[in-house]
């Protein structure tokens, strides 16, 4: 059995700070993380994870922040893909993500939902 009681959190959560005192904090709430039925709520689902997120105003189409590399490539492509093919693609996809390569953060994501 998993251990979820909130000692057990913090005590995760001080690992990772210690281990990673240069990383970024992140939150992600999960769709069940409030209902809307209250303007604050404590989750009941926390975990926690080392990753990294591109930190800059490139965002995907949902305007959320991109946490994975090959989505981030996706994305680029999904954009050039009306105006290039073949090679022409494949090489300003990869100069797109040399030019965003200094954007990505190391970070400790807070996962949080109910």
């Amino acid at each position: 059995m998993i251990d979820y009681s909130l000692a057990k959190q913090t005590d995760e959560l001080k690992r990772l700070i210690t281990e990673h005192p240069d990383y970024q904090i992140v939150v992600l709430a999960g769709e069940e993380a409030n209902g809307g039925d209250y303007t604050w709520m404590c989750c009941s689902d926390v975990r926690f994870a080392t990753g990294e997120i591109l930190d800059t105003d490139y965002y995907d189409y949902n305007d959320t922040i991109i946490t994975d590399r090959e989505r981030l490539e996706e994305i680029i492509e999904d954009r050039l893909y009306d105006e290039l093919k073949g090679d022409e693609l494949d090489k300003a996809v990869k100069d797109k993500m040399a030019e965003l390569e200094p954007y990505w953060k190391n970070v400790i994501f807070i996962y949080a939902t109910n």
